[in-house]
């Protein structure tokens, strides 16, 4: 993937203040406070930000954060990518009122596109709503910086379950007031490595009724976050509307 902007990692550091500390709903929102101050100049663009812990016996064994991207050519700042995948959906999902289903063409997290209807008639249903889907996110060591043709984690884990889909254990609800939601999913590592890079999963049934997963969001976990087995790895997503 060519890269058009650089990653100023160097600005996430300020989470490095947490470890040590207890993990608990202070620290978090000491936490949420640090990247919405790094990324204020970036918050026309963003729509998302995650962060990841890793916390050991309750304690906070490592925090990162999504980074900022600096546009190598303008020198602009800009936040991390909302992928095609997202936008295409939502655009299908915004369609005219219409009489025939609104079929969108997605890339799934294997790298194959396929199809799923957006908006059904009323003889159909779209495949967004019922039969075994719902969103989880994954984390990886890749470092590469998200292109919005991104569809996948960049470097999965060799270990489980760090590998493969972290689900969340309850739905996000929408605060009005802040005017966005929150959605937490956690695992106990299996093995070890280090975390540079998360997505969110979407999983949907295409068409055919099979079940497909996409891949909405892409983001660069910095500091990066290193984890031994039995520690935990808690990932927290906040989209912002």
């Amino acid at each position: 993937m060519k890269q058009q902007y650089v990653l100023l990692r160097k600005e996430n550091d300020l989470l490095n203040s947490l470890i040590g500390q207890s993990f608990n709903q202070r620290t978090k929102f000491e936490a949420d406070n640090i990247l919405k101050e790094i990324h204020k100049q970036a918050d026309q663009y963003s729509m998302e930000k995650a962060i990841c812990y890793v916390i050991d016996k309750g304690e906070i064994k490592g925090v990162g954060g999504s980074s900022l991207m600096q546009n190598k050519k303008t020198g602009e700042i800009v936040s991390d990518l909302v992928l095609n995948n997202f936008g295409i959906l939502f655009a299908g999902v915004m369609s005219r009122f219409r009489a025939v289903d609104k079929i969108v063409s997605l890339i799934q997290k294997t790298g194959s596109p396929i199809t799923l209807k957006a908006i059904g008639t009323a003889t159909t249903f779209p495949q967004l709503g019922f039969g075994g889907i719902g969103n989880s996110f994954q984390v990886g060591s890749g470092s590469t910086a998200p292109a919005r043709t991104d569809f996948d984690i960049e470097t999965a884990f060799g270990t489980a379950p760090e590998n493969t889909n972290m689900f969340p254990a309850s739905d996000p609800v929408f605060n009005s007031g802040l005017g966005n939601f929150k959605m937490v999913a956690s695992i106990t590592a299996g093995g070890a490595g280090t975390i540079n890079e998360s997505i969110w999963i979407g999983r949907f049934l295409n068409t055919s009724n099979g079940t497909n997963e996409y891949a909405f969001f892409r983001d660069i976990i910095s500091p990066a976050v290193a984890f031994i087995a039995g520690q935990t790895i808690a990932l927290e997503y906040t989209v912002q509307l």
